[in-house]
């Protein structure tokens, strides 16, 4: 039965996600339809997570690192003119989650990539976007990680009063996890999203 919810909750979020791009389709504004799409990518990161499970014989976690492999790459082929000449690497660790630190996950993920495949390098420029999830067992901690070899946040910028509704999702989420977000600038951007995993993995 539980298998089943999964597939139904999979299925309707699917829905949702086609619903929301027919609407993008028929908009005139560009910032508004790609707006439209970070939402299509949002859902998807999430629907993603319910066809894993769906998959999986362990309905109460996930291999957070085959997820993510999906994840990435489904967002490279739904940004496929933007992600031509970006090339990406991975580093994951096959850490498993409960699909109530999964959720947040997937979506940290997906805006962090996200930003880095639309952000980082302007105007058509080739470069490399290195995505890495992390274990420490003595602490008993996960980091996940978006690294880019591309122009960097903007000098000076504090990137937590950014208006970008990307970041604050990133900021609220880590914070459901209890965990924290740090970053880096050199060179291009980095992000690192560091949570406990003792009550939130099983």
């Amino acid at each position: 039965m539980l298998k089943e919810i999964h597939h139904r909750v999979k299925n309707n979020l699917q829905v949702i996600s086609s619903l929301v791009s027919m609407q993008a389709d028929n908009l005139t504004d560009e910032k508004t339809r790609e707006e439209f799409d970070d939402v299509c990518d949002r859902v998807r990161s999430m629907a993603l997570i319910h066809e894993k499970l769906y998959q999986t014989d362990d309905l109460a976690r996930l291999n957070f690192a085959d997820y993510s492999t999906s994840l990435l790459h489904a967002l490279w082929s739904s940004h496929d003119i933007l992600a031509d000449k970006v090339r990406l690497n991975l580093a994951l660790a096959p850490v498993m989650l409960t699909i109530e630190t999964a959720v947040p996950c997937g979506l940290i993920l997906n805006e962090l990539a996200g930003n880095a495949l639309k952000h980082a390098f302007p105007n058509g420029g080739d470069g490399e976007v290195t995505v890495g999830l992390e274990h420490d067992a003595a602490p008993n901690t996960a980091c996940l990680w978006v690294r880019d070899n591309g122009v960097g946040l903007l000098p000076g910028m504090d990137w937590r009063q950014s208006s970008s509704l990307g970041l604050r999702l990133v900021q609220i989420l880590a914070g459901q996890l209890h965990g924290s977000v740090e970053t880096g600038t050199s060179p291009g951007a980095e992000f690192r999203v560091t949570f406990p995993l003792k009550g939130l993995q099983s």
